[in-house]
């Protein structure tokens, strides 16, 4: 096990050569889709007021959530068929033709286009950022440089909302549009100099599996859908339906050409199956607080926009805290921080569901900060073991396959999440503290089961030993 000593003076060494200008690169992609993904939080009302399409305001943030998905699952393909640089190049600049559409939105089908490119070159930046730190530094440095990822992920958290706050305090919404944008801009200019290393091409029989896409693409759309049923059946019958379009994608990627993801994605008898399963699991478990955190905590206890959104920004600093933290720890501590992460993120949960119906509101902190810190203290080391267990050719797959199975828990969360706080009655108008007490237990309780999934796969994955090369 390497010493922090040694550990600086390898981080030194890669860094001398323009290392640190590469990092910044990738942290700005990261920056661009994470800011954003919270920005529209604070925007959207304002752009509603003035361009209209108030009943279609769920979709500017679900459409993006739709394009990062998909990006992100096309990553690997395109990461290795045009080159990290390229492929960034474009991103950006896909990103930025989003950020000018929702900035010149003269109405709701205008800024739902714009979005819908954001998020697609948002959610290709940021699978790009952590292909990049695979491709461009030793596997030894992995964690450290994830944990400046995951750095700039919790900055998001802060800034993004006040960002868009600030905007759109002074009238001015469609200027947080057009400073993202700007952005962009910088980044696509600064990757060519940047990002001088190329990587080679795939044969140009390998193109986009289209109906793969399709498949997956519906069956999220799906899923997103029925969380904004209120008809509980119809919401259920949504959901199962996307869900047998995702099998469906999955089955027919693990037998075509081109594909995704790597073989057998999901199958835990695999080391990187066990890591996207467990990814997946605690993601769709987690994000409930994120989604009805601050609207329960606003019924529930009179808490204030601005405290319920800093109670909220606990769980993403506290990921920043524990990644920079544990960055790090050798290997003889990985299986320990794998497990204790998963711990953490499943005690959390279940906090929640105890405390949230009665409070006191403080008593929620701890719950934040654990699970915030539970996926910070395993994070980067559960993407290494999947990255090092897959071949050489499907490194760049497994790599940008980790934040969009991130992503899609988060979709897939929100939207269940979605279904049970409507069968709870929360929205409906009447009862509404009992029913936002109601929904504040099951919210977190239901999901219980699927974290402790989550936990016995991390379990497991931390049981598996590689062969590693430094």
């Amino acid at each position: 096990m390497q010493t922090d000593g040694a550990q600086r003076m390898g981080l030194s060494a890669a860094m001398s050569d323009g290392g640190w200008a590469r990092v910044a690169v990738l942290c700005l992609g990261v920056w661009l889709h994470a800011a954003d993904s919270l920005l529209a939080a604070t925007v959207m009302p304002s752009a509603v007021a003035d361009i209209g399409g108030l009943s279609y305001i769920y979709w500017a943030v679900a459409l993006y959530e739709l394009g990062s998905i998909v990006a992100g699952a096309v990553t690997g393909l395109l990461a290795v068929r045009l080159g990290l640089r390229r492929a960034m190049t474009i991103a950006a600049l896909i990103y930025t033709a989003g950020c000018v559409a929702s900035a010149l939105a003269p109405d709701m089908g205008t800024m739902l286009a714009g979005r819908m490119l954001q998020g697609l070159g948002g959610g290709w930046m940021m699978a790009l950022s952590h292909v990049g730190v695979t491709q461009l530094f030793p596997a030894r440095l992995w964690p450290q440089l994830l944990a400046a990822v995951s750095g700039v992920w919790g900055a998001s958290a802060l800034a993004g909302p006040l960002i868009g706050g600030l905007f759109a305090d002074a009238g001015l919404w469609r200027g947080a549009f057009w400073a993202f944008g700007a952005q962009a801009v910088v980044l696509a200019l600064a990757i060519p100099v940047i990002l001088r290393r190329e990587e080679a091409a795939i044969g140009a029989s390998d193109i986009l599996p289209w109906r793969r896409i399709a498949v997956l693409s519906t069956g999220i759309m799906a899923i997103l859908f029925a969380g904004v049923r209120p008809d509980g059946l119809e919401a259920l019958a949504l959901a199962l339906a996307g869900f047998a379009l995702l099998a469906c994608a999955f089955w027919l990627d693990g037998r075509g050409a081109g594909r995704l993801f790597p073989p057998r994605a999901l199958d835990p008898r695999t080391v990187w199956g066990k890591g996207y399963v467990m990814i997946l699991a605690l993601s769709t478990a987690a994000v409930g607080f994120t989604v009805y955190g601050p609207l329960l905590m606003e019924t529930l206890y009179g808490a204030s926009p601005l405290v319920a959104g800093f109670m909220v920004a606990i769980e993403s600093v506290a990921w920043t805290v524990a990644a920079i933290t544990f960055a790090n720890a050798g290997e003889k501590l990985e299986p320990v921080l794998i497990r204790t992460g998963a711990s953490a993120i499943v005690i959390a949960i279940a906090g929640f569901a105890v405390t949230m119906p009665e409070g006191p509101l403080w008593a929620l902190a701890p719950w934040a900060f654990m699970l915030g810190g539970g996926f910070g203290m395993c994070w980067a080391f559960v993407i290494r073991r999947i990255v090092e267990s897959v071949g050489e050719g499907e490194r760049e797959r497994a790599t940008s396959s980790a934040p969009t199975m991130q992503i899609l828990g988060y979709a897939i969360g929100a939207a269940l999440s979605g279904i049970v706080a409507n069968m709870a009655g929360l929205g409906s108008g009447a009862a509404e503290v009992e029913a936002a007490g109601l929904a504040g237990f099951w919210v977190f309780a239901a999901f219980v089961p699927v974290a402790v999934v989550g936990l016995v796969v991390a379990y497991r994955l931390a049981r598996v030993r590689l062969a590693r090369g430094g």
